[in-house]
């Protein structure tokens, strides 16, 4: 299970560190989004994508790490969710979250590799805010986070 922030893993005490060894809490705080994505190539050009657009990634490779990252805090501004994890459907994650008050009005969005109808309207009816189908294009993906008012901090 892979649970880890900006792809690389998490380090065990101490205070957070950026890449010039200054304290987290010394550097603009980045928004974080968290990325559900069970292929590590995908999810590895989702975090980097992120990364250029000036986020923070939080990456969960299976169902299990997505329901730890989103209730840690900070919580996400937004979620990047794959749908089909393995044998897991992700959409649980999303009828959990609209259950939870602090959780419910997170903007989720779907990511698909299927655009069916039939994947559609159960994305829709679990309280999906949208949905992206795989080969993601950044531009239209800049477009929903706009729409839905996730911002980079920067």
């Amino acid at each position: 299970m892979v649970v880890s922030l900006n792809g690389r893993p998490a380090r065990r005490g101490g205070l957070a560190r950026s890449k010039d060894n200054l304290p987290a809490s010394e550097h603009k705080m980045k928004h974080r989004i968290l990325v559900v994505e069970d292929d590590p190539s995908f999810r590895k050009l989702l975090a980097d994508w992120l990364e250029t657009e000036g986020f923070e990634a939080a990456l969960a490779d299976t169902l299990e790490a997505a329901f730890i990252l989103i209730a840690a805090e900070p919580l996400p501004e937004a979620v990047l969710l794959d749908i089909h994890l393995g044998s897991k459907n992700g959409l649980t994650l999303v009828h959990w979250a609209r259950r939870q008050r602090h959780l419910a009005h997170m903007p989720i969005v779907a990511v698909t590799g299927d655009a069916s109808f039939k994947d559609a309207k159960s994305v829709q009816d679990a309280g999906c805010d949208a949905c992206i189908t795989k080969p993601v294009d950044f531009k239209a993906l800049r477009g929903i986070l706009a729409t839905l008012r996730v911002h980079s901090a920067g």
